[in-house]
């Protein structure tokens, strides 16, 4: 292993907390600044499919999660009006064999404090509510500039986001593109709800020019859903501001009975858009660097931002048991930018399955969709491979 480095941190969400965890489990020293000033119940549920499951288990948050995760059974896809199972890919155990760890679903309060856990059990400093101003580089490592002093490390990384201040620092990223798609999220209590809504599965309903998104969390005491729908403009990224619930009702009207019943007992829902950005030349420059979203920000239809940023972490902090730091943050990125260029090509791919632009064109997706299930159900189970089998623990560095 490489000698023990100093690393500073901006940002405790899910990539931050990652790398202290996976950096600290390598022994280095981490030291994390947050703006918030808690680690709180922000957000709503979480995807992790067994290849993010793997890197949590190495960074030794794993049995954490599990504890705190449903397991759903499969995922299916139905048509908007008659609710329809077009397509069906099994989950749970089937999940475990094929791909070699859990496919899981989760809050990501949960996630956070598994990841902030295993953090502080490797040593993880967290200092919350400072705000990171800038970075720079000096001699022989970086330094973080907060609001209320300078944090000084052998490497700065900045896991602040999409609005990272490290992401500007190191590139002009340009304006984010909107994809055109607005979205809803929520949770609802499983009290409001028919219990044949909260079973064990990833329901994924599409319909023209939108899409839902429902599954349960927390032993099935929580439903989250994402609602998405195509719209020609929106100006604030975030995913944070307040949406109206009858807007939502609005705007799914006519859609299944479930959906309606479920939409009926939504009482807050939060209403963002979407948006795109181009590909940074560079993750790093000098001894600092960005990571999860601030690297590589992509749309939510793969279910795999938060499993980027796992991922990353891990290759991150062994690559830094390999070379010597500027050596390890060239080597790192060339392993990881082609898997996420790759993941973010084909989660906006997704995005665009899920819609059709009038109802004969959904009819037709959804019988191509069901013959190639029926006729080859191992081909249509094995198009997920290449993202669920990923290992970032044995990726060659």
């Amino acid at each position: 292993m490489g000698r023990r480095l100093e690393i500073v941190v901006a940002g405790a969400g899910v990539a931050g907390l990652a790398c202290a965890a996976a950096l600290g489990r390598a022994g280095h020293s981490v030291t994390v600044v947050e703006q918030a000033p808690a680690l709180g119940e922000v957000g709503a549920g979480l995807q992790l499919s067994p290849n993010a499951v793997r890197a949590l288990d190495w960074m030794g948050a794993g049995e954490a999660v599990r504890a705190a995760a449903s397991r759903p059974e499969a995922v299916e896809l139905r048509l908007h009006r008659t609710a329809s199972v077009v397509y069906r890919m099994g989950l749970g155990r089937a999940a475990e064999s094929r791909w070699g760890a859990p496919y899981l679903h989760l809050h990501r309060a949960d996630l956070l404090a598994a990841l902030e856990g295993a953090a502080r059990a490797h040593g993880a400093q967290i200092r919350l509510g400072e705000r990171v101003e800038r970075a720079s580089d000096r001699r022989g490592g970086a330094t973080l500039h907060t609001d209320a002093g300078r944090l000084e490390g052998d490497l700065a990384i900045g896991a602040d986001g999409v609005r990272s201040v490290l992401r500007t620092d190191l590139a002009n990223p340009g304006k984010p593109l909107f994809s055109g798609h607005v979205a809803w999220r929520g949770l609802v209590p499983a009290e409001r709800l028919p219990a044949g809504l909260l079973s064990p599965r990833t329901t994924v309903w599409m319909g023209p020019r939108r899409h839902l998104v429902t599954y349960p969390l927390r032993e099935g005491r929580l439903l989250n859903f994402v609602a998405v729908e195509e719209q020609e403009t929106w100006t604030a990224e975030g995913w944070s501001a307040p949406g109206d619930p009858d807007a939502l009702r609005a705007s799914f009207a006519g859609w299944h009975g479930e959906v309606e019943t479920l939409f009926a007992s939504v009482q807050e829902t939060f209403r963002w858009g979407l948006f795109g950005h181009r590909p940074l030349k560079r993750w790093s420059q000098g001894r600092r660097a960005v990571i999860g979203d601030a690297a590589h920000p992509t749309l939510p239809f793969l279910a795999q931002g938060a499993g980027m940023a796992l991922e990353d972490a891990v290759v991150l902090a062994r690559a830094l048991s390999t070379y010597e730091p500027t050596q390890a943050l060239d080597a790192w990125e060339r392993v990881r930018k082609p898997r996420a260029t790759r993941l973010q090509q084909a989660a906006a791919r997704n995005g665009r399955r899920f819609h059709a632009r009038i109802e004969p064109e959904q009819w037709i997706k959804a019988a191509a969709l069901g013959a190639f299930a029926r006729l080859a159900p191992e081909t249509a189970q094995g198009l997920n491979d290449w993202v669920y089998r990923y290992d970032p623990v044995s990726t060659p560095i």
